[in-house]
């Protein structure tokens, strides 16, 4: 798999850009029709990188096997994450009633009086009464802890989607197996196209023989040309 257009069409960067176009417009999509909306807007999105990447120049075999990541092994996956990411920011991450200043005071409440118990608790080595206040705090801003792990549980499984694809990619052992079609696309490529195919025919439809080495045109100045010497004559 030959990647002649430049690194930014490398498959971690490609996946890297529509993951972002589809998350910068998820939250505004109906959970109805969330995953019809997402494939398009990857769709798109890679319609506008192939457009720059035919500029440059870029094989179109490798160009199916990284639309074929994103769309059939990257896109799926993400699709059901972000459904159920985005459900639970629009349920305010299933907090009791949706944390509002009652919930909070009360959370902070139950969190004081579990950590004086833990404190008073004779079989549980803790001495400092700190701890009460500790789960005091922990308590009231319960909301904004639940929501900053959903986030970065989140983000986390994008950068797992991003590098998978950049390992899938630089595997050897998996792209090891090219054709001989294939290897004579990407020397004439990378040649501007003046690279003839092995084995290519000849203009009268034969195949173009070997040049011999024996029959090859010598090397030097041709014997029939003068040189610009002089033979010595003889003298009278």
């Amino acid at each position: 798999m030959l990647n002649l257009a430049g690194t930014s069409f490398d498959f971690g960067n490609v996946l890297f850009a529509v993951l972002q176009e589809c998350e910068h417009q998820r939250r505004a999509l109906l959970p109805k029709e969330a995953e019809a909306r997402l494939r398009e807007i990857a769709a798109r999105k890679l319609g506008e990188i192939r457009a720059s990447y035919e500029e440059a120049g870029g094989l179109p075999a490798y160009w199916q096997t990284l639309e074929r990541e994103v769309m059939e092994a990257s896109l799926p996956q993400y699709i059901a994450h972000a459904i159920e990411q985005t459900r639970l920011e629009q349920s305010n991450y299933d907090l009791w009633r949706r944390g509002d200043p009652a919930s909070r005071a009360i959370l902070g409440l139950a969190g004081l009086v579990i950590g004086g118990l833990i404190w008073k608790a004779p079989f549980i080595p803790i001495f400092e009464e700190a701890i009460a206040f500790v789960l005091a705090g922990a308590g009231f801003f319960y909301p904004e802890i639940k929501r900053l792990i959903s986030e970065a549980r989140h983000t986390r499984f994008l950068n797992r989607l991003v590098t998978s694809a950049e390992r899938y990619q630089k595997n050897r052992r998996i792209h090891a197996y090219s054709t001989q079609t294939e290897l004579e696309e990407a020397m004439r490529a990378l040649d501007g196209g003046r690279s003839p195919a092995i084995g290519a025919k000849a203009p009268d439809g034969g195949h173009a023989p070997p040049v011999h080495p024996d029959h090859a045109a010598p090397v030097g100045p041709d014997p029939a040309r003068p040189t610009g010497r002089r033979h010595p004559g003889r003298h009278a």
